[in-house]
Order: structure tokens, then sequence, then C-alpha cells
């Protein structure tokens, strides 16, 4: 695998890694521009950092929203707000003339995790982002599982009470509500264990990461009370990765190993 840089667009911060298939050789993180000019140019000033005294061969970015993988075509995004519809593959070749791979962010964080981190051992598993939104991977007998125009995977919008999931998670996010917050996710987890049976469910995402400690133990409580087969709880694991959705981005460019 030649160098190739990873972009992971979040709604908070921008993540981008020259990644040899070996190691990371470079990586800048910065915030999320809130504006679509700012967030044009800042993409540009990412990957000519990261191209400094090296070869790039490509580049991979993955973004929230339906991500039309053929076209490079990302729509109904949540962080990129301020723009409806937008190419991410056009984008980057107008300037660096290289091969460009765009796919959803929470697919890019599931293949990171399925070639480099702790979904190596499993052949079913969930990546679950907690971040700006909840997004979600499914990985089946080692396969990241697509569906119809690659929009499967959206355990986000599941519909509760007529309203997504992703909202109520939002909500107690928002209030600091670590007790709901685990109430919240420890029913959604069991609905993900009941459905998919999945070995382990491993998570990103900004919450993941920071913020664990203060709901994940309660949450696991109140995952088994609502699992329908008590004896096969998976795993709830939190990602070792650094920068897994960028990582995820760079590996659009080789294909995973079963």
């Amino acid at each position: 695998m030649q160098n190739i840089i990873g972009i992971d667009i979040g709604g908070t911060k921008i993540a981008g890694v020259v990644f040899n298939g070996k190691r990371v050789l470079q990586e800048l993180t910065i915030a999320t521009p809130n504006t679509f000019n700012g967030f044009k140019r800042n993409l540009y000033k990412l990957v000519d950092f990261l191209s400094v005294n090296r070869k790039i061969s490509g580049i991979g970015v993955g973004c929230a929203g339906l991500v039309n993988s053929a076209t490079g075509m990302v729509r109904l995004t949540s962080s990129v707000k301020f723009k409806a519809q937008f190419n991410m593959v056009a984008f980057f070749k107008a300037k660096f003339h290289l091969p460009v791979k765009v796919d959803n962010d929470a697919s890019c964080f599931t293949r990171a995790e399925l070639i480099l981190g702790q979904g190596e051992k499993f052949q079913n598993f969930l990546g679950v982002i907690l971040g700006s939104g909840l997004g979600g991977g499914i990985v089946i007998n080692r396969q990241l599982y697509r569906g119809k125009n690659n929009s499967g995977g959206e355990i986000g919008h599941i519909v509760v009470n007529k309203l997504f999931l992703q909202k109520f998670y939002q909500i107690a996010r928002d209030r600091n509500n670590y007790s709901r917050l685990s109430e919240v996710l420890g029913q959604a987890f069991a609905s993900f264990a009941n459905i998919f049976a999945p070995d382990a469910l491993i998570l990103g995402g900004g919450v993941s990461l920071n913020a664990h400690a203060k709901f994940l133990p309660q949450t696991q409580n109140v995952m088994r009370k609502f699992l329908f087969d008590k004896f096969s709880a998976p795993k709830i694991l939190v990602s070792k990765l650094k920068n897994a959705g960028a990582l995820g981005a760079a590996l659009l460019f080789k294909e995973s190993k079963s």
C-alpha cells in the first residue's frame, strides 16, 4: 500500500493522516469550520500539509451522511450543516489530480477496527460512533455490510416513539445526563444484540473515548436486562485506535482480508 491520505470529517473536528499500510507517517487535526468556504479552504490546506515532502497516491474521505461511493456525492450530512450536497471526489480531484474515494464516516471507523483494531478477532461485530451524532457500521462474517445504496448501518436512525434514536442520545449527551445516556444506549445496544447477535460492539467517537467511564458500566447493566439471549451478551469495547475514522478512510484503498 502506497502513501494514502485519510480524512475523517466530523461535526467538530477534521482529522487527517498519511498511512502507508503499516504506520501513520503524518497526522493533523483541525476544527470543522462553520462556513462552506472555510470548510473547502481548510480541506485543501489539510491535504497540502499532509503532502509536504511525500508522494501521495490517493485520498480517502469519510463523512457523516448518505454517501454515494460511486459518484462521490455526500448528502444529508450532519457534519457539514451548511451544504446539503457536495461532491467530495470532484472537489479533491480538481486540485490534487489524485484518485479519491469516499465513504460514510462510521463505515470508515468500522473498517479500521476490522483490519487494524479490536475487530480483527471477531467474525461479527458492530462499530458504534458516539460523537456529534450516533452512527454505526455492521460487520457480518468479516465483511462490512453495505445495504442498498451503501446506506446500511444507520443505527442512529432507528425510530423510537416517532423520533430517531440519535435524538434521544443527543439530548442526554448535551445535558451531560449520563444516567439517562446509559438508559438510552443500554436499550439500544440490547436491540442491536437481539437483531444481529454480534460478538462485540466496538465504540468510537469523542463521547466514547473521553467519557466512557461515566456511562459504560451502567449501560452494560441496562443492556443485559433487555437481552433476549442473556447467555450471548456481546462484549462492549472502546476503540484503541488513534484517528480510526481517518485510518478507515485511507483503507478504502486496501481490500479487507477475511
